[in-house]
């Protein structure tokens, strides 16, 4: 879920663009691909070896279970679209924190007073 993650947050678009398209030009930042196979290697390297599992106290996982990883992981990137989705209106109702002590919807300030 890490290694989608990461994908995920390269593009986190704004209120007019949802950019949905996650892996429009990976290509052009070199640094980020690097070091994205640089931590796919080392977790495969992690969980692919019983003898390496001895110092991570990992054990090799079995195809069955590294593709269900990568479907859990991939279930990150339906959750990143998901909050793309979701409507700027229905953020108004979240409450907010906000930093002015005189603000009446500040719920921080109505939680910590009592404290």
């Amino acid at each position: 879920m890490n290694l989608f993650n990461l994908v995920n947050c390269r593009k986190l678009g704004g209120e007019t663009d949802k950019e949905y398209n996650i892996f429009e030009n990976i290509h052009h930042n070199w640094w980020f691909l690097i070091i994205l196979l640089i931590e796919l290697n080392i977790q495969f390297f992690m969980i692919g070896y019983s003898s390496v599992g001895v110092i991570f106290q990992t054990t090799p996982l079995y195809l069955s279970q590294q593709i269900t990883a990568f479907f859990l992981g991939l279930g990150s990137c339906a959750v990143a679209a998901g909050v793309k989705a979701t409507p700027y209106e229905w953020t108004d109702r979240f409450p907010k924190v906000a930093e002015d002590e005189n603000d009446e919807n500040d719920i921080g300030s109505k939680i910590f007073s009592h404290v």
